[in-house]
């Protein structure tokens, strides 16, 4: 008498795992946009670990829009560098953010326009990102806009009760 793993009568392991060959080369072939909205249309939650210290303040903020910081004159942002993400070429534009001690518990960074631009706030690009605010000085979160084109990219600042901001930031463009 035989015991252990039942033997399947259905179609032997090299046809199976000829399929799943085939399977994973349709779905890195399926065309469109390699880009998919869910993406970056899902909210990516930083924690405090993902900030990269508090940072004291010597003088007023340069710019404090609903709690974030850093949002300063058009000189300050130049291009890094070009990117290539999924297929798809963008300018890097450097924007570090530091969110407020009174801005508790957090506030969320989104894309207004252009509908191209992403942001690059955690391990990977997206439309909106929640900063958290840790500690008892400005929180820091090292990042930038990713844009297709040079253009005067519009954010939204939001607080946890629903109030917002928006502030325009020139990526390589004038606003």
């Amino acid at each position: 008498m035989m015991t252990g793993v039942p033997i399947s009568r259905g179609l032997p392991l090299s046809a199976v795992l000829a399929l799943v060959a085939v399977g994973a080369l349709l779905a890195g072939c399926s065309g469109g946009s390699s880009m998919r909205s869910s993406d970056v249309a899902t909210l990516m939650v930083l924690t405090c670990r993902d900030s990269r210290g508090q940072q004291g303040l010597d003088s007023a903020p340069a710019r404090l829009v609903n709690g974030v910081d850093g949002f300063v004159g058009e000189s300050q942002y130049l291009p890094l560098d070009a990117a290539v993400v999924r297929g798809q070429r963008f300018l890097v534009v450097k924007v570090p953010l530091a969110v407020a001690p009174n801005a508790r518990p957090y506030r969320a960074v989104s894309i207004v326009r252009p509908a191209t631009a992403r942001l690059s706030y955690g391990p990977r690009l997206t439309r909106q990102v929640r900063l958290p605010s840790c500690g008892d000085r400005y929180s820091f979160y090292p990042g930038g806009v990713y844009v297709r084109h040079p253009a005067c990219v519009v954010l939204s600042v939001t607080a946890p009760n629903g109030y917002h901001a928006t502030v325009a930031v020139p990526a390589m463009s004038r606003c």
